[in-house]
């Protein structure tokens, strides 16, 4: 440590004699302590160590980005409790932006290791709402690869592969590490979903595109990952060298976590080729790890190995004990994973509903401030009737006016459907009789749909009003980004909803209503607090020569929109006679 301190007075004097300052210095010394992080832990300490003389000299921005730091190097080491520590000493240093995100993210992490997943996925939800407001991708793509790291440990792996599929668009190779990330991450959840030979192939990807980046952690976890994919396609043999290499280089790391990950499935392999003393040896060094719940996985595979090798030597009773630790220690694992996911859509949700309790306050207070503006103008019309008699003309022809604006700004709120915000019923229809008259001018064409949303009266009666609300926003929200603006789309009642296409012909009008049905039904209703399915059954129906109005279209949607729910159900059909 000495020697370190030492060679950083001799190298600050150098820096200063440059013409460097000392601010610019700490600069450079904290950069090089980040990128050691990725290559050189030992090294990197040495420099953390010897930068805790000078911290009273540093900025509060590069206070903040020391502590940072410091809790990655607690976090290799397994320190949960100083990581979490340091984190929270950096945050009393006001950062910036950039540094704010990276510390929450960070903070996450911790908090998911020290089991505190109500407070993790509240600090999750709380910075993916807070990072919406910037326009900088970079800080977006750093969240969402904090956010594939949750998702790993929810065992989420089709959300984990689309959300990985997402940061690599936005990044598009802009910054390395976070492309390296999301390389790994793609990997692992094609792994984790069974496809071991694509999966190979990715890991493969990761590792060339990591090594010529400079990042050898995740170079070497790509390895590891090969070696995986190679472990369960029962290639052993060549699963083994891989496994090993990635051993080594996360020696070199300290980082315990996946030491203890890799000598598990090493165990495995040795037993299977016979090397039952290097077996017994990583087995039992595993399974004499403490209790702590982040070691259950592998201590779980060590009871296996340990009952295997108690077997073949004949001790059954033993193999039996093994055997029923490790099913004791998976089925544990199993609740811990419940709880993540129940924490994490109950942190989800509770974000939802704080949103959208925000957006019935601002509501609320925007009524109250028109029925308060429309108080006052009216008293201030009494007034001025009652005390300038001279002035009734002028008066009257004031309130008159008021009266005409509050009833534009009235009459557009009785348009409205006060849930979903779309056309209501009436509203929508009158749009689409005058629309229909000038397609009839133009010869042109004119189509409807009619959409009914599937079993929407079970979703109510299970899970409550609430939930049927969001389903129907949801719905409306799906059909809106679809719909071209000049079409109109209005609410009939409950969950019925119609679309009038002005100028369309009745085969464009069918494809788009099948668009906005294969949309519904690709909602993820999880985000509501519910798991359940959406769909949806439509009817379309076009302009007949004979038709001089909207009804006997609308008429006519409505059969096909009957014929597609007694038929299935999550279906849409174009009107034809024979339905009658």
């Amino acid at each position: 440590m000495k020697y370190w301190f030492v060679i950083g007075l001799i190298f600050l004097n150098l820096m200063l004699v440059k013409g460097l300052s000392a601010s610019e210095l700490f600069d450079d010394n904290l950069n090089q302590i980040e990128k050691l992080l990725q290559t050189d832990v030992t090294q990197a300490e040495s420099m953390i160590d010897s930068m805790l003389s000078t911290l009273d000299q540093l900025t509060p921005q590069q206070a903040a980005r020391f502590y940072t730091l410091t809790s990655i190097k607690h976090l290799y080491s397994a320190e949960h409790q100083l990581a979490d520590k340091a984190l929270d000493t950096a945050l009393s240093f006001t950062p910036s932006e950039e540094v704010l995100t990276q510390i929450y993210l960070y903070k996450v992490t911790v908090n998911i290791l020290l089991k505190d997943y109500e407070k993790a996925f509240s600090i999750l939800q709380f910075n993916l709402s807070r990072i919406k407001e910037f326009e900088d991708t970079q800080l977006k793509v750093a969240s969402y690869v904090r956010l594939l790291n949750i998702l790993l440990d929810l065992t989420a792996y089709d959300e984990m592969l689309s959300t990985a599929k997402l940061v690599l668009n936005l990044n598009q190779g802009k910054d390395s590490k976070n492309e390296c990330y999301a390389m790994l991450y793609h990997a692992v959840a094609t792994l984790k979903l069974t496809q071991y030979s694509q999966a190979n192939s990715l890991f493969k990807q990761s590792e060339v595109y990591c090594a010529e980046n400079g990042q050898p952690l995740i170079e070497a976890m790509s390895i590891k990952g090969q070696g995986i994919s190679y472990f369960e396609l029962d290639k052993y043999a060549v699963a083994k060298p891989l496994l090993e290499d990635a051993l080594e280089r996360y020696e070199g790391f300290k980082f315990q976590i996946e030491i203890n990950d890799v000598k598990a499935y090493l165990s495995k392999i040795y037993f299977y080729e016979g090397n039952f003393d290097k077996a017994q040896q990583y087995a039992e060094e595993l399974n004499g790890l403490n209790e702590e719940k982040i070691n259950i996985d592998v201590k779980k595979q060590a009871n296996e190995v340990l009952a295997m090798l108690a077997s073949k030597n004949g001790d059954f009773g033993k193999a039996y004990q093994h055997q029923v630790v490790a099913h004791a220690l998976d089925l544990q694992a199993l609740n811990e994973v419940n709880h993540k996911q129940n924490a994490y859509q109950m942190a989800r949700f509770t974000s939802a509903e704080k949103e959208r309790e925000n957006q019935s306050l601002l509501q609320e207070h925007e009524i109250m401030m028109q029925q308060k503006d429309l108080i006052l103008k009216e008293k201030s019309s009494s007034i001025m009737f009652s005390t300038l008699l001279f002035g009734v003309c002028v008066g009257l022809g004031l309130l008159l006016l008021t009266a005409w604006f509050q009833r534009n700004k009235f009459r557009q709120q009785a348009q409205r459907d006060g849930l979903t915000g779309i056309f209501n019923r009436k509203t929508g229809q009158d749009l689409a009789e005058n629309e229909l008259v000038n397609v009839l001018s133009q010869s042109s064409q004119y189509s409807v749909l009619i959409l009914d949303l599937d079993h929407f009266k079970t979703i109510n009666d299970r899970f409550g009003h609430a939930t049927g609300d969001w389903t129907l926003k949801k719905v409306t929200h799906v059909v809106q980004d679809i719909i071209r603006p000049t079409d109109i789309f209005c609410r009939l009642g409950g969950e019925e909803f119609a679309v009038y296409f002005p100028h369309t012909d009745e085969l464009t009008a069918l494809k788009v209503a099948e668009s906005i049905r294969h949309e519904i039904e690709q909602i993820n209703t999880k985000y509501s607090g519910h798991n359940f399915s959406i769909s949806v059954s439509g009817g379309v129906s076009s302009l007949d020569k004979d038709d001089l109005s909207v009804d006997p279209i609308l008429k006519r949607a409505d059969i096909a929109l009957y014929k597609s729910k007694k038929t299935g159900r999550n279906k849409v059909l174009a009107y034809q006679p024979s339905f009658e």
